[in-house]
This record gives C-alpha cells, structure tokens and sequence, in this order.
C-alpha cells in the first residue's frame, strides 16, 4: 500500500469512527441520515466497480464477477435510498442482512486466508465474527429505533478502527527471485 493510500485508508476511519461516535449519542434523530449514507456509500461502491470492471477487470480472469457484483451492489444502493418512507422494521431487517451477510463473507475470506497461510486472517475472521453478532443484536432488537441505530453506529466505529489499523499495518511483499 502506498503512503498516500495509507494517509487516506486512516482520514477515511476517522471520518466514520467520528461519524459513528456522533450517532450514537443522539440515536433519535439520525435515522434518514444513516439511510442516506448507506445508500450513497453503496451506490459510490457500485459507481467505483463498475469503473474498475470497465477499465481493467473485464481483462482478467473472473471479471465478470466484478461486473456481477457491481451491479448487485449498485441495486441495493438505489434500494437502500428509496427505504426512507419504510417502517423501521424492513429497515432494520435490512440492516441485519447486510451485516449477516458481510460477516459469512468475511469468514469464509479468513479460512481461505487461513488455508494459504496468510498473515492476516485473524483481523478478517474477527470482523466477521463481529458483523455476524451484530446482524444477531439487529433481529433481538428488532422493533426499537435507538438501539438500531447505537449496533449501526458501534458497527461504523468498528468499521472506522479497521481502517486506522489496515492503514498503520505493514504489507508483505513478495520478491521473485
């Protein structure tokens, strides 16, 4: 990783560990922001991509998948922005399947780093175990807004630390001799 993707990788942490930390002491009124940052942080992931897939993955091995994965990322972006005039139960139920889902990603990702012997499994397996537990604390608190909204912001502290850390971790280079 580069010095200027590692001072972005620990800017854009402390951007969501900031926003986290303001969500969580005022869970009242932030419900339609946390809708609109879901949503537009899925749609620019989509967006991104979709580039990614058009300038360089559709050249490689399995690239489809990432135009595959773009798409679906991209559709539940513009779903996501149209749940602001939802009951807070779809919300919610939204907000579990996202993390559930993410997390088994994420462990599955940790066992096959596992397998290879990779350095960093450890960090992916607890943050899927981590997102596993909180879709499970979105279905027990499924009919509540405030507490919805202190697991999505204890999820974006999570999320904002994870990045800090990735940033200041050292990567492994592979030398061919």
């Amino acid at each position: 990783m580069t010095k200027a993707r590692r001072v972005g990788s620990v800017l854009t942490g402390l951007i969501i560990l900031l926003f986290g930390l303001s969500f969580a002491v005022d869970p009242d009124s932030v419900y339609s922001i946390i809708i609109l940052i879901l949503g537009f942080s899925l749609l620019l992931s989509g967006i991104r991509s979709m580039i990614y897939y058009a300038t360089m993955a559709r050249h490689m091995v399995g690239g489809k998948s990432v135009l595959y994965r773009a798409v679906i990322i991209l559709d539940l972006g513009i779903f996501t922005l149209s749940l602001n005039h939802v009951p807070l139960i779809f919300v919610v139920l939204y907000l579990a399947g996202i993390h559930g889902f993410s997390g088994i990603i994420d462990i599955l990702r940790a066992m096959e780093s596992k397998r290879l012997q990779a350095s960093s499994w450890k960090l992916s397996f607890s943050h899927g175990v981590i997102n596993v537990i909180m879709a499970a604390l979105c279905l027990v608190f499924l009919k509540t807004v405030e507490v919805a909204v202190v697991i999505y912001s204890l999820g974006l502290v999570y999320s904002g630390a994870m990045r800090i850390i990735q940033g200041f971790r050292r990567t492994d280079a592979v030398y061919i001799e």
